[in-house]
């Protein structure tokens, strides 16, 4: 599967349970926020997440696959979560990601290998809004659900690149994938959907390494900035970017080459870059 169509069958966080309101509408500062317990409490309330999301998966013959929170290198939680999972959906738990905010990306990556016509995917993780102080503060469990269908046209995913780092400001893996995109793409990049939070501007490395894009952008290029309106989301995050990719109109009339860029900075510290292309796609 080259091209995609995503539909959001159901998106349910504690600060908004409309993907497009929570997309296009008005997104005031927060001032209810749930107490952060521990990360232990965190995963009890992403497994009866999953559970009332799971229920309203209607075609269980297809594939499954569950975006998770960014627990890549915390081996107790991460196992935590899985085994719960498995013991609750022992037939329906053979793909998990758990990528946080760059796990849909690798989801496509999935599904091109594998080739499959329809997909469900099913994305559960802690949520944070800012505060009237411009601080992010724990706001509950969020979670999300879409089918993914091929199509001969649409959006497809050229690149992917996906660095650890274990700090953002020393290591600045995105120069290295910002140089890699100048170097192997020749199409001119006219929509950017970028990580900037609002809150704290060292998570905005992005900015500081537009220049190594110069080859691709001009003043043309189109940002996007989700974090300025979502907060910060987590694996829900991936499938938004992608949902707005492929359903805005001011988007699918208007561009035609886009760059996703995430940071994950939680538990799992990474950063993604996403080349992608909107075409017809001969299968």
């Amino acid at each position: 599967m080259s091209a995609f169509n995503i539909n959001m069958e159901c998106f349910s966080a504690p600060f908004s349970q409309d993907i497009d309101e929570l997309l296009y509408g008005e997104n005031p500062a927060s001032k209810e926020f749930k107490e952060w317990q521990s990360w232990n409490a965190c995963i009890y309330d992403c497994i009866l997440k999953a559970k009332e999301l799971f229920a309203k998966v209607e075609d269980l013959q297809a594939p499954l696959v569950w975006l998770l929170p960014a627990l890549e290198y915390q081996g107790e939680l991460k196992q935590l979560l899985a085994n719960s999972l498995k013991q609750l959906f022992p037939q329906h738990v053979n793909h998990i990601l758990f990528y946080g905010a760059t796990g849909a990306n690798a989801m496509v990556e999935l599904v091109q290998k594998n080739q499959w016509k329809k997909v469900n995917v099913l994305a559960v993780d802690a949520t944070y809004k800012a505060n009237s102080n411009s601080e992010y503060i724990y706001q509950g469990v969020g979670g999300a659900f879409t089918t993914v269908t091929a199509g001969t046209t649409g959006w497809m995913q050229q690149s992917h690149e996906l660095a650890p780092s274990v700090d953002f400001i020393k290591h600045n893996q995105l120069s290295g994938m910002f140089s890699n995109i100048a170097l192997n793409s020749k199409k001119q990049i006219d929509f950017i959907c970028a990580p900037g939070n609002g809150v704290n501007h060292e998570s905005d490395v992005w900015l500081t390494n537009l220049e190594l894009l110069s080859s691709l952008i001009n003043e043309h290029t189109h940002y996007e900035l989700p974090n300025y309106k979502l907060g910060k989301i987590g694996a829900l995050e991936g499938l938004v970017n992608l949902y707005q990719l492929t359903s805005s109109p001011a988007i699918v009339n208007h561009f035609k080459h886009a760059l996703v860029i995430s940071q994950e900075q939680s538990k799992y510290q990474a950063a993604a870059s996403y080349l992608w292309i909107s075409e017809e796609v001969h299968n």
